[in-house]
């Protein structure tokens, strides 16, 4: 990053002004840097996650749809799959950030944020570059298995292998790989809203791919990191059908909201325990209380009432 920073802003950069914000096990490093007039932040990746390289053409995709994202300012190849960027600094001020704020302040942050992911939703699929896998049957299948396997099996030693047999379970896949798609975000929770000049921004959108736009309405409104009661995420969904202007479908908002949080479980028992991260562990249990609420979503059809039914026979909840 100090060779880029220098070729682009003629400052001399030691290594040590450089300060790494994030780092994890998905071959990304995000990094700070200020020049005493503005700050930089700087993006190293590698070929360790598929999605990494899709940073850059997704930036330009949604920069140019109109969606509030951060500017590339400036990129260099530093081998095959190996990269690092510059792209403008949004801060630290998250949707997260604001959690503990007073009630309407969060229900605004969430319209603003709302805004946005219909803005990516609206993008459309880019004819230059391809997104990640779509969301498919066997997609949904393997978010069912990263569940099965690391919190059924890794964080409660009970029978993962089982539950993916489950029909109601397939059943839920085929359903919800039927339905139309559209670009979404992937992974639309709320540390990756960010707040700057009064307005909602959207980062790490590099696994963007087709999928159901109720996906990431579940993904920000079932948000374990948020805990939101079951009274509140109601009135964000009445929030999301006003700024959207169509009503939500249950059934899909239901499984997507299913799939998210299985998904998230998954992930938290796979870092929390195979990393040692203990953070995560401790979200375990808000993301269990989102898939109560969800399995006590009325007006839904049998195929849904069924998968409800599974994850209460199976002691799920």
């Amino acid at each position: 990053m100090a060779g880029l920073l220098r070729e682009t802003t003629g400052a001399v950069v030691s290594p040590d002004d450089i300060r790494t914000i994030a780092s994890g096990a998905s071959g990304r490093a995000v990094m700070r840097w200020h020049d005493g007039a503005r700050p930089y932040l700087g993006i190293f990746w590698t070929a360790d996650r598929a999605d990494n390289n899709s940073f850059l053409p997704a930036a330009r995709h949604l920069l140019a749809s109109g969606v509030r994202v951060p500017r590339v300012l400036a990129e260099k190849c530093l081998g095959v799959g190996v990269g690092v960027c510059l792209v403008d600094d949004l801060g630290d001020d998250s949707l997260l950030s604001a959690k503990e704020a007073d009630w309407e302040v969060v229900r605004s942050r969430y319209r603003a944020a709302f805004r946005e992911v219909l803005a990516l939703h609206a993008s459309g699929a880019p004819a230059s570059w391809e997104l990640q896998p779509a969301f498919d049957e066997g997609l949904y299948l393997w978010e069912q298995g990263y569940f099965a396997e690391f919190y059924l099996g890794r964080h409660l030693g009970r029978d993962a292998a089982a539950f993916c047999l489950l029909p109601a379970m397939r059943d839920m896949a085929v359903h919800l790989a039927e339905y139309p798609r559209c670009p979404v975000h992937r992974d639309c929770q709320s540390q990756n809203i960010l707040f700057r000049d009064g307005c909602a921004w959207l980062i790490d959108f590099q696994g963007m791919r087709l999928g159901l736009p109720e996906y990431d309405v579940a993904s920000l409104v079932y948000d374990p990191y948020m805990g939101l009661a079951a009274a509140r995420r109601a009135v964000l969904l009445r929030d999301w059908e006003d700024v959207s202007g169509s009503p939500l479908d249950r059934d899909r908002l239901a499984g997507c909201a299913l799939q998210r949080i299985m998904q998230a479980m998954g992930a938290f028992a796979n870092i929390g325990h195979n990393q040692g991260r203990a953070w995560y562990l401790e979200q375990i249990p808000p993301a269990l209380e989102a898939l109560r609420q969800v399995c006590a979503m009325e007006g839904v059809s049998p195929w849904v009432q069924r998968v409800f039914s599974c994850l209460r026979s199976e002691k799920v909840l």
